[in-house]
């Protein structure tokens, strides 16, 4: 058998030199010496004969004995022959491993090849095409680090492949190569090496799997991961920097007195990149401080309320994962008197999973004189469920509503209807978003009591120093 198996187009795949091989071998030079050496014999016996036969002598004792060299022969034809059929036995069998392997190695999924010790392909199955874009007998004589690897990963590969020849090989190591579109692709590969019968290196076999979609993954959750702690340090050095936050007030007013019902407390953050207060919010509810973040603003509107109008309220914003925690209640309760002057604007950053328990604790919070609104009634199905289902205070109509009311009728009827409704349960209505003297009309004329927006007034910090109130 040939010392090379090759594939359909005569590309070198491996050397055969195994045990088959030496076996077969052996018996091979054991049935020509056994082969040569009965002919001899039995030519030198019927030498011997010949002399008796045609000389008419007398058979004498080596006459004999040559006879019975004869019979002997007949044995060792029979072993000659079962020798044969071993050997034949041997070809069949190696050469059937030799077609199975064949046929494992071009049809395996993942990339099987062999590389000589200068790092020159040998032989490749035509898996490489599908990872690398390369059709086998491309390949084949060229270098693993002129075709594939990136420069500046060779001297690292390099090193790794002379360290695994105390080794034998190597086992899942990961690299990039280089697709023949330009493209990296992230590889995982395992290796023996391979030595004939003196130890010397000849070859490296060994296959190669794509795992770039798992480390594309694996990255794009490393880079999430970072970019969420990045976020929660960013918010948490907020939380301890008392320059961080800046509240606004904007004045809600009696849309029919002109006087000031009360003002809303909003956020604004320094640092940069600017971020707008929806995004740190949202960041802060994304790295669980959210709750945090939220209380942290609570804290620093009602430490200004004794600096707004006697008679106005203050309007803080909370999610309803704040009203249920217990550091909310606390806040509410060390207020005292002042609780009274608070509406908390129930907002939306999740669904809601138990109205039941929210109810409960809208309902314990009602006792320390708080009252409660629901923002951006209107804009949607969330909304109108805190409004039926909590019983609030006050309805905000949201912006999506006010805008352009005075040219809309349906705008103008829903607005009716929204404070009938809320009249019908002891609500008030405020409309959010007044940004033109029409909508102002129209609001006043649908019975809107109170409203807010640019066209009345634009968030502004207090003039005055805060006042601390009770913690």
């Amino acid at each position: 058998m040939a010392d090379w198996l090759t594939d359909s187009h005569g590309v070198p795949m491996f050397s055969l030199r195994s045990a088959t091989d030496v076996t077969r071998r052996a018996l091979s030079s054991a049935i020509v010496v056994l082969s040569v050496s009965s002919l001899v014999s039995l030519a030198y016996y019927l030498w011997d004969w010949a002399d008796v036969i045609l000389g008419d002598d007398t058979p004498e004792f080596d006459e004999w004995l040559a006879l019975a060299g004869v019979l002997w022969l007949i044995v060792v034809a029979v072993t000659l022959r079962r020798l044969i059929k071993v050997h034949r036995d041997l070809a069949e069998a190696a050469q059937t491993a030799t077609e199975a392997y064949h046929d494992a190695a071009s049809s395996a999924q993942g990339w099987v090849w062999r590389v000589d010790p200068n790092h020159l392909y040998l032989y490749s199955n035509p898996a490489v095409e599908e990872m690398l874009g390369y059709r086998p007998g491309e390949i084949i004589g060229q270098g693993v680090f002129d075709l594939f690897f990136l420069p500046e990963d060779h001297a690292m590969i390099r090193a790794d492949v002379d360290n695994s020849r105390m080794n034998n090989g190597w086992q899942n190591r990961q690299a990039r190569m280089r697709h023949r579109d330009g493209s990296i692709r992230y590889v995982r590969s395992s290796a023996t090496a391979v030595h004939d019968r003196n130890g010397k290196l000849v070859a490296y076999q060994g296959s190669t799997a794509d795992i770039t979609a798992e480390v594309t993954a694996r990255m794009a959750a490393e880079a999430e991961a970072a970019d969420q702690a990045e976020t929660r340090d960013r918010i948490l050095r907020a939380l301890r920097d008392p320059d961080a936050l800046q509240i606004l007030f904007q004045p809600i007013y009696d849309l029919h007195t002109g006087q000031i019902a009360g003002c809303e407390a909003l956020s604004r953050f320094a640092g940069t990149p600017y971020r707008t207060p929806d995004v740190w919010f949202a960041e802060a509810w994304q790295t669980g401080l959210g709750i945090d973040l939220e209380l942290h603003a609570i804290d620093a509107a009602v430490r200004q309320i004794t600096l707004l109008p006697p008679a106005a309220y203050l309007s803080v914003n909370a999610a309803p994962q704040t009203i249920l925690d217990h550091r909310f209640a606390a806040k509410l309760a060390a207020l005292g008197p002042a609780a009274a002057r608070i509406v908390v604007e129930v907002t939306e950053h999740a669904a809601v999973a138990d109205y039941d328990t929210l109810a409960l604790a809208v309902q314990n919070l009602r006792a320390t004189g708080v009252r409660f609104a629901v923002d951006d009634t209107g804009a949607g199905y969330a909304s109108m469920q805190h409004v039926l289902r909590l019983r609030p205070d006050v309805i905000k109509l949201d912006r999506g509503i006010v805008a352009g009311i005075d040219q809309d009728v349906a705008r103008q009827a829903l607005a009716m209807a929204m404070v009938t409704f809320a009249a019908s349960l002891g609500m008030s209505v405020v409309g959010e978003g007044i940004e033109t003297a029409e909508e102002l009309a129209a609001l006043q004329e649908a019975g809107v009591r109170n409203g807010q927006g640019y066209y009345l007034g634009r968030p502004v910090p207090l003039q005055s120093p805060p006042i601390p109130v009770a913690a």
